[in-house]
């Protein structure tokens, strides 16, 4: 991967928290990009599905949850655009949460995008 292509890949997913989180298994951090890559458009799916009904507490719990999950697959972007949702859904902001959820469309986009870049990665892309 080119130096320019890796600075790139860093804002959306961070491979050295990636390797720590775990342990440096090649074949784990895999099977965690795989099983995050699996349950990202369910997640985001059930999260749109709040926002439509705006219900703010539902749409503070799936964001908090989606946060987590970003922040064990090492995806910075998402971690913070999802933290940005549950904040603005904690603090009842209806109208900040459309524009929000756009935003982290566009991250999972990219995300979804990056990972099967990763050739060292196989199985996150099975």
């Amino acid at each position: 991967m080119k130096q320019e292509d890796q600075a790139q890949a860093a804002t959306v997913l961070d491979i050295e928290d990636l390797m720590t989180r775990c342990l440096g298994n090649i074949e784990f951090a895999g099977r965690v990009l795989a099983k995050f890559q699996e349950s990202g458009d369910e997640h985001l799916a059930e999260l749109e599905q709040a926002v439509a009904s705006q219900d703010t507490e539902a749409v503070a719990q799936l964001a908090h949850r989606l946060k987590g999950a970003s922040a064990n697959a090492a995806a910075p972007g998402l971690c913070a655009r999802a933290a940005e949702i549950e904040s603005a859904a904690r603090q009842r902001s209806l109208r900040e949460i459309p524009a929000r959820l756009e935003n982290l469309r566009h991250e999972w986009s990219r995300f979804a995008a990056e990972v099967p870049r990763l050739d060292w990665f196989p199985e996150a892309t099975a």
